[in-house]
């Protein structure tokens, strides 16, 4: 942990010297490395300032179907040696928040099936419920709610939207082992209300242990520069390092004109929190 910490401040300094080496450019979502001629000038993307240089101190591996719907879990086989005790609370266990389920769940029945100590409470405001890859004998492990996640609680729209913090509170959480997330741009606002929610307690520190992302740029520049910066950089302070890097490929590939890496899955784990099993 000592040498990762070190990697990542190292990769914080040399993000901003980059970033000041060339005032006019980065832009969001990508610099124009389009042709060999542009290359020696603009030779980056958005990503290369925010390298996953914060070393899983265990095993990490793919769990789900391969392709889009998998996930990397950083000490995967930790999760699994947990012994399984009775769910007498709301806390028990180890905890996992999954929102954007979308009709597909083989991350989380694999999760499932490799943990027993776990239970799952997924969010989706576009489907009614988990796709079919959850098992019957976990489905008293698994809770569903047909809800968007947002910055703030919208009750007037149908379905409701709520704040990850207000999720938590009615489900009475006040710790998530693992949280994936994949909502298509609107994590830079959900995670904002979680930050805003712990910024003075908690020690600062946000009460996840890990969390599995996939980050959305558009062409809009709704999130510039400046932004997506400040906010990776909120979230470092409150803990978070970017522990692996997957480009998602299909994005990349399908549709018209999608030439650049504008999804990425990241997994991040939580060097200050000292409630995460990873660092027991």
């Amino acid at each position: 942990m000592r040498l990762s910490e070190k990697a990542w401040e190292r990769s914080v300094g040399l993000r901003h010297q980059m970033a000041q080496a060339h005032p006019n450019h980065p832009q969001v979502p990508f610099f124009p490395a389009q042709t060999l001629s542009d290359f020696g000038k603009y030779p980056y993307t958005l990503w290369d300032f925010f390298p996953p240089v914060y070393t899983c101190p265990h095993d990490i591996q793919r769990v789900g179907r391969l392709g889009d719907g998998g996930k990397w879990v950083c000490g995967m086989s930790v999760y699994e040696e947990t012994p399984k005790a009775p769910f007498a609370n709301p806390q028990d266990g180890i905890v996992m928040y999954s929102f954007g389920i979308n009709g597909e769940s083989s991350f989380e029945a694999e999760m499932l099936e490799r943990v027993p100590n776990l239970r799952i409470w997924g969010y989706d405001y576009s489907v009614g419920g988990w796709g079919p890859q959850i098992p019957e004998d976990a489905l008293d492990r698994v809770f569903f709610g047909k809800v968007g996640l947002g910055d703030e609680d919208d009750v007037s729209r149908d379905p409701p939207f709520y704040s990850l913090p207000s999720l938590m509170k009615q489900n009475n959480h006040t710790y998530m082992d693992i949280l994936k997330i994949d909502i298509e741009g609107s994590e830079y606002g959900a995670l904002d209300a979680m930050m805003d929610a712990f910024a003075q307690s908690n020690d600062g520190v946000l009460p996840i242990g890990q969390v599995m992302i996939e980050i959305h740029l558009v062409r809009d520049q709704t999130v510039n520069f400046e932004r997506f910066t400040s906010w990776w950089e909120r979230l470092e302070k409150m803990g978070m390092r970017p522990t692996w890097l997957e480009i998602n490929l299909m994005a990349v590939t399908l549709g018209k004109g999608k030439t650049d890496p504008r999804c990425v899955e990241y997994v991040w784990v939580n060097a200050k929190d000292r409630k995460n099993i990873l660092w027991e």
